[in-house]
C-alpha cells in the first residue's frame, strides 16, 4: 500500500512542478493623453498644467519621483511565497505604485539592514514579512520616524512600531487545526468513541509570541475531548528535516501513532515525508490523521490522495488576500486613516473544498 501511494504521490506531484512553470503574472500599463493647447496658451501654462496632473497621481510622492513600496520577506523560497510575492507585486504596480522586494532568508539581522536600506533609499512605505516580529520592532520603529509607511504582515513587530498589523487570531488559528482532528476522529472513530482511543502527537513551533499562542491553543483545545490520547506534545523547529526528524523519533518512542497535528506547513510535510518512507512502521498513512496549516500544490496532493487530512489557511484565498493588502498600502500613502489592526480571513480545507481555492 505504501508503494503504490508512493507512486501516485510521485505522478501527482510531477504533474504539479510541470504545472508551475506557467507564469501567472499579469501586468496593465496605463497612459494619459492631454489635449492640444490652443495657440494662445504659452508654455508656462503648459508646464503649470502638467505639473498640476503628475500632483494628482497616487504614482508620485512629494518629490515628484514614483511613490516606492519595498517588500521585505523572510523568505521567498518555495510556490506560495513567490506567487504571493508576484501578487503583490501586480496589485501595487496595477495601482502606480513601483515594487520591489527582497528576502533576508531567514536572517533577522539581514532584514534589519534591508529596511534599513529601503528607508535611504527612498521608499515610502515598507511592507515586513518577518520570521519573528520583536526582532525587526527597531527597525520598523526607525524607519517610521523617517518618515516611512511600515505595514507588518503575520509578525507582529509592535503597536508602536507600525502604521498597520495585518495577521491572524492565533488562538483561534489552534483551535480550528484541533476542530479539523475533531472532525476526522467523528467520521473514522465515532462521536461516542472511547477515552483515549486515538493515540496522539502535537508538534508546534514556540520561536515567537504569535506561533507560541497558536501551539497553545491547539493543544489546549485538543485536550478537550478526551478520545485523543495525547503522547506528547513537542515544540521544534518549523522546519521540514527537524519535523521528519521529530516524527521518527515519536515512532520509536510509542510505537503506533494514529495522529499527528502541527502548527505550520513545513512541519506537516515533515510528518508525512516520515510516515511514507520505507523504514516507516506506517502501514496506510490514509487511515492516520495528519494536520496543519498553510496550503500549496504539494500539500494539495497529498490531501487529494488521503494522506493530509485537513490544513488551516490563514489569510483565506491568497487572490484575495494580496489585494486586501494592496488596498491598505494604498490608502497609508494616500494618508487615509486606516485601522492600526487588520485581521486575514481564516479557512478549514479538506479534500471536500480544496477545490474552491484553486487545487
Amino acid at each position: 500500500m505504501k508503494k503504490v501511494l508512493s507512486l501516485v504521490l510521485t505522478a501527482a506531484l510531477t504533474v504539479s512542478m510541470l504545472a508551475g512553470c506557467t507564469s501567472k503574472t499579469a501586468t496593465q500599463e496605463s497612459s494619459t493623453s492631454a489635449e492640444s493647447t490652443t495657440a494662445e496658451n504659452t508654455a508656462t501654462d503648459t508646464k503649470t498644467e502638467e505639473t498640476a496632473e503628475s500632483t494628482d497621481t497616487a504614482a508620485t510622492a512629494n518629490t515628484g519621483e514614483t511613490t516606492k513600496v519595498a517588500a521585505m520577506f523572510f523568505s521567498l523560497e518555495g510556490e506560495f511565497f513567490k506567487y504571493f510575492d508576484d501578487l503583490l507585486k501586480e496589485n501595487c504596480t496595477m495601482l502606480g505604485y513601483a515594487y520591489e522586494s527582497q528576502s533576508s532568508n531567514g536572517d533577522a539581522l539581514t532584514m534589519i539592514q534591508q529596511i534599513e536600506n529601503a528607508v535611504a533609499g527612498g521608499a515610502d512605505l515598507i511592507f515586513v514579512w518577518a520570521s519573528s516580529g520583536a526582532e525587526v520592532s527597531d527597525a520598523c520603529a526607525a524607519a517610521q520616524k523617517a518618515g516611512v509607511k511600515v505595514l507588518a504582515f503575520v509578525q507582529n513587530p509592535g503597536e508602536e512600531s507600525v502604521d498597520v498589523f495585518r495577521g491572524s487570531d492565533e488562538t483561534m488559528c489552534g483551535e480550528a487545526i484541533a476542530a479539523l482532528a475533531k472532525s476526522w476522529a467523528d467520521d473514522q472513530y465515532g462521536a461516542d468513541a472511547g477515552e483515549g482511543v486515538i493515540s496522539t502527537v502535537l508538534f508546534g513551533n514556540t520561536d515567537s509570541a504569535e506561533q507560541k499562542e497558536r501551539y497553545e491553543a491547539m493543544e489546549a483545545s485538543l485536550k478537550e475531548d478526551k478520545r485523543f490520547n495525547i503522547l506528547e506534545s513537542a515544540g521544534i523547529e518549523a522546519s521540514t528535516i527537524k519535523a521528519q526528524e521529530a516524527t521518527e523519533n515519536m515512532f520509536s518512542k510509542y510505537g503506533q501513532i494514529d495522529c499527528i497535528l502541527t502548527t505550520g506547513g513545513e512541519m506537516v510535510l515533515g510528518v508525512i515525508a516520515y510516515a511514507i518512507s520505507e523504514g516507516s512502521p506506517v502501514e496506510d498513512v490514509t487511515q492516520m490523521g495528519i494536520f496543519g496549516t498553510e496550503m500549496n500544490s504539494e500539500l494539495a496532493n497529498y490531501m487529494k490522495a488521503g494522506v493530509l487530512k485537513g490544513s488551516v489557511l490563514n489569510g483565506g484565498k491568497t487572490e484575495d488576500n494580496v489585494k486586501e493588502i494592496a488596498g491598505i498600502i494604498d490608502s497609508l500613502l494616500k494618508g487615509e486613516k486606516v485601522d492600526n489592526f487588520s485581521a486575514v480571513d481564516m479557512a478549514q480545507i479538506t479534500a471536500d473544498n480544496l477545490a474552491e481555492y484553486g487545487y
